[in-house]
C-alpha cells in the first residue's frame, strides 16, 4: 500500500508539472505573439532604424492634395465646376519597402501610403452650394535613399536620408488612369532653377531640392499627357501649394497669367513668394474632364507629382 501510495503521489505531481509547463509554454507563445518579448541583446536592427528615420519625416511626406482654392479661369468659366475639392476620409500608415539589403551601409527605399477620399463637386452654377461626391481611391509613391554614417550611437543607428523623388500619385481603385504628369520645372524670374522629367529622379536633401526665396516671381511649368481625350479641353490642371491661405491654383496654356506661350502644351502658374516658417509641398495636378462634367459618374480619374520646395 504504502509503495502505491508514493506512486500515486508522483503521479499527480508529475501530471500537474505538465499542466504547469503547457500553461507557461502557452503563456510565452501568446507574449512572442503580442511582441512584448524583445531581442535580448536589446539591439535594434537596421530595418528598423530606417523605418523610424522614415515613418515622420518631413522630407517623405506626401500631401493628400485637399487644399481649397479657385475652380479654374476667372469663376465665370462654365467650362469649369463652379466649386471642387478634395476631402480626405482615411490614409493607410506607410508602407517602407527595401530593395536592397542596409547591410550594405546605402539602402534605397520605397515609401508607400494609400488614400481615400471624397471629390467633392457642384457643376451647377446656380450660387448655392450643393455637390456632389465621387470616391476617391489614390495610391502614393516616392522613393528615397538613406546612407549609415558610421556611427551607430547616432539618433536613428546612424541612418540618415540623403535623397527623394517626387511624389508620384496614382489611382489605385481599379479605374484605367488615363491622366499624367510628365515633367515639371520651376523658374525664379527667366531662370530654371529646379526641372523634372522623371518621377525616379533622385535629389539631394542637402542641395537639390527648390528654394523658394520669400518676395521672389516663381513660375511653376509642367507638360502633361492624356492617353483617350474625350472633349475638349481634355482635361483641367491645377497647382497646389505654393500660397498658405489659398493654395490650389489652376494653370493656363493660354499665353496669360505667366504662361509664356499659348497652346504650346506647358500649363503654367506664376506667383509671388510669401514669407513662411515652412518648407511649400509644390505639386501638379491633372484631372479628366470627364470627371469634372458630372456629379454622380463614378469616374474619378487624376495623377499628380509633388515635390518638397524649402524656405529659404
Amino acid at each position: 500500500m504504502k509503495t502505491l501510495s508514493v506512486n500515486m503521489e508522483t503521479t499527480e505531481r508529475r501530471s500537474e508539472m505538465k499542466k504547469l509547463l503547457v500553461t507557461v509554454a502557452a503563456v510565452a507563445v501568446l507574449v512572442l505573439a503580442c511582441g512584448c518579448i524583445q531581442d535580448p541583446s536589446g539591439e535594434v536592427s537596421d530595418s528598423e532604424n530606417i523605418q523610424t528615420l522614415l515613418r515622420y519625416n518631413g522630407y517623405v511626406s506626401m500631401s493628400p492634395l485637399d487644399a481649397e482654392g479657385e475652380s479654374g479661369g476667372d469663376g465665370k468659366d462654365y467650362e469649369f465646376p463652379e466649386h471642387w475639392w478634395r476631402e480626405l476620409n482615411t490614409e493607410s500608415s506607410l508602407e517602407i519597402i527595401h530593395e536592397n539589403d542596409p547591410e550594405m551601409g546605402i539602402c534605397t527605399v520605397t515609401v508607400v501610403r494609400n488614400l481615400d477620399a471624397d471629390f467633392n463637386i457642384d457643376t451647377t452654377h446656380e450660387g448655392i452650394l450643393n455637390p456632389g461626391i465621387k470616391s476617391i481611391n489614390d495610391i502614393r509613391t516616392r522613393r528615397v535613399i538613406v546612407e549609415r554614417t558610421g556611427n551607430e550611437d547616432a539618433s536613428f543607428g546612424g541612418w540618415v536620408l540623403t535623397h527623394i523623388t517626387p511624389a508620384e500619385y496614382s489611382l489605385n481603385s481599379g479605374i484605367t488612369q488615363e491622366v499624367f504628369i510628365q515633367s515639371m520645372k520651376i523658374y525664379e524670374g527667366d531662370e530654371l532653377t529646379w526641372e523634372c522629367d522623371s518621377q525616379d529622379t533622385f535629389y539631394s536633401i542637402e542641395d537639390g531640392l527648390p528654394v523658394l526665396v520669400p518676395g521672389t516671381l516663381i513660375r511653376l511649368e509642367v507638360e502633361v499627357l492624356h492617353t483617350n481625350p474625350q472633349y475638349t479641353p481634355a482635361y483641367y490642371v491645377y497647382a497646389h501649394g505654393p500660397c498658405p491661405i489659398w493654395p490650389r491654383h489652376w494653370m493656363n496654356d493660354d499665353g496669360l497669367w505667366g504662361d509664356r506661350t499659348a497652346d504650346d502644351g506647358i500649363y503654367s502658374y506664376e506667383w509671388y513668394v510669401e514669407a513662411s516658417s515652412q518648407h511649400w509641398f509644390i505639386a501638379a495636378d491633372i484631372i479628366d474632364a470627364d470627371t469634372m462634367l458630372d456629379e454622380e459618374e463614378e469616374d474619378y480619374d487624376s495623377g499628380a507629382w509633388g515635390i518638397l520646395a524649402l524656405s529659404s
